[in-house]
Formats: structure tokens, sequence, C-alpha cells
């Protein structure tokens, strides 16, 4: 019953996932659908929250910076796919101690008094226990690195540094493109993966490729706001201003009817596509003259490393077009 209830809180809670997610939006607000969200992953031994990597047969070990008690401790180990440290040889021991003389390690007997269990599971049989230990002084249940290396059992209302153990040797490599991700009619996009803290990632977003025609609909739209049938703002100039002479004119109707036409298959100087931030986005949306040279956009977006719980929502604008666009 104990490990279903630490089972239950551990996915009830998401911990060991990594997620990031955002939309991806239409000139008009709507979503941008079918655009490639590109997921990049590297493996980095150092981890955030801990002392550098050390390795022992075949694993590699990290001491927290921060403390906690036994239990949260072992949560936090088990949220970042590893455990608590278990020792089970003399050679271990030591090379622990060496490194870091005292926390906690993966020993407890909170299910039966007496019974010392490895939260891992694995056998019990090395033991280095300190004079007179373990002597549940307290109701004690946990295990602690004490002087020399031995070991003595504690209560859980201390507050202890801890060493987190993964059963592989955590190396680094070189970024590489791990998945790619399509937004959905709404524009919304989202990355879950298996927590691990050696992981690291990052996207990146390129401007898509139209794939909608233009419309009758879009041929008006620059009219309405010629006749000043539609508030002209600075989103105005992305989106109609199509042959970029730095006003909106029947000039740029006809040059949408002609892209409309097929006689042209691109526009004369302004950018096909471009990506804004929201930032950026509203900025433009506020201002009542050109800005374009304020906001060029640009043609593709890549973040720095992610932080799990992340959001990211961009705007890409495609001239010529009143509505939504098909990618």
């Amino acid at each position: 019953m104990r490990w279903l209830i630490i089972f239950l809180l551990f996915t009830n809670n998401l911990l060991g996932q990594f997620t990031y997610s955002g939309y991806l939006y239409n000139a008009n607000g709507s979503g941008a659908n079918n655009v490639a969200v590109k997921l990049y992953r590297r493996t980095n031994s150092t981890i955030s929250g801990f002392t550098s990597q050390n390795n022992y047969n075949g694993h590699s070990y990290y001491r927290s910076t921060g403390t906690a008690n036994w239990t949260t401790a072992r949560s936090n180990c088990i949220a970042m796919g590893g455990h608590l440290v278990t020792v089970t040889s003399s050679g271990e021991n030591s090379f622990l101690f060496n490194l870091w003389p005292s926390g906690w390690i993966g020993l407890t007997d909170e299910v039966t008094e007496g019974t010392w269990k490895w939260v891992t599971g694995e056998t019990f049989s090395y033991t280095n226990w300190n004079s007179g230990e373990p002597n549940n002084s307290g109701n004690e249940d946990y295990i602690q690195f004490v002087g020399s290396g031995k070991w003595n059992d504690l209560n859980n209302s201390s507050s202890l540094a801890y060493v987190i153990e993964f059963d592989y040797i955590v190396t680094t490599s070189s970024w590489t493109l791990y998945k790619t991700i399509y937004t959905n009619s709404s524009g919304y996009y989202s990355i879950s993966e298996t927590y691990d803290p050696s992981k690291e990632y990052y996207i990146e977003i390129s401007a898509p490729t139209r794939v909608q025609a233009y419309t009758t609909s879009d041929i008006q739209a620059v009219s309405n706001i010629i006749l000043g049938k539609t508030t002209r703002n600075g989103l105005s100039f992305y989106r109609f201003d199509v042959n970029d002479d730095g006003v909106i004119s029947i000039a740029d109707k006809y040059y949408v009817a002609a892209r409309k036409a097929g006689i042209f298959s691109k526009w004369r100087t302004a950018p096909d596509v471009r990506i804004f931030t929201t930032a950026q986005y509203n900025s433009i949306v506020a201002s009542t003259t050109n800005v374009r040279s304020s906001y060029p956009g640009i043609s593709t977006h890549t973040t720095g490393t992610l932080t799990s719980g992340g959001t990211l929502n961009l705007y890409i604008i495609a001239p010529g077009y009143s509505g939504s666009v098909t990618y």
C-alpha cells in the first residue's frame, strides 16, 4: 500500500515528466495549424541543484547542494529518474564517503522495524553500522553517513544533504534533432517526455510554407483598409503593404489579386512569412504607423535550453491574407 500511495502521488503531480507547450497564432489571432516545432535534445552531465558528477562501477553519483528530510530526498530522486544512493559494498561505501562524508543514503526500515531495505529493492547484505547502531532512538527509520563512513539511523525530522544515484554513466552529447511536433487546429503544441535530469532540450520553429490560396476576401480586406472601412494600424502594413512601399494603396490590391490569379508567384520585395514574439506582435498592433523597420520579424525562432513547465507563444504573419492561413 505504501508504494501504491507513492505511485499515485507521483502520477497525480506529473513528477517524472518534462513538459513544455505553447501556441502559434496567425496574424488575426487564430491558431496556425500544422506548423512544425522541432525538438532538439542532448545529454549533459551537469545537473542543477547537485554537485558535479562522479562515477563508480558503471553508475553516476551526484550530491545535492540543498538539504531535505529523508522521504523528500527519496521522492526528489525518483522524480529525477534516479534513486537515493544505495551502498552494497565496502568499495562503494569508501568511494562515497571520500567524496561526500555525510548525508542520507537509501536505506530504511520504515515498513517493518528492524527489517532494513534498500529503496531499489536490491539485496541488503553489506552493512557498515557505527558502534551501537542502529538503536531506533526516537523511532529512527532512516540512515545517514556519520564519521569514518559509518552508518547511523535517524528520524525523518532532520534535513540533510543526500546523494542521487543513476544506474548508468551520465554522458554529454551533441545537440541532435530528437522529434518534430506539429501544431493542431488551435495552433497548440505540447511536449511531454519522461524526466531525466541529464537531458536538455531546445526548440526551433521556422517560418512555414503556405499552402492556402488567396481569395476574394483577401482582396476585399485590402480595399477596406484603403477605403477606411477597417481601422488601419501597424499590423495592416505587415498584412497588406505587399509591394513594400510604405503605404497601403490600390497597387497592393492589384498585387493580391495577381497572386490570386497566379500571375505572381511571390511579392516583389516583402518577405513571405515572418515570425514574431507576443511582445513584438502586441507592439505592432498597438502602433498606428508602419513599424516594420523596428520589428522586421525572423524566419526561424530558436529558444535557449528549455525549462520544464515553460511555454512559448509566437505569431506568424503571412502577407496578403485577411484571415487564417493553412500551412
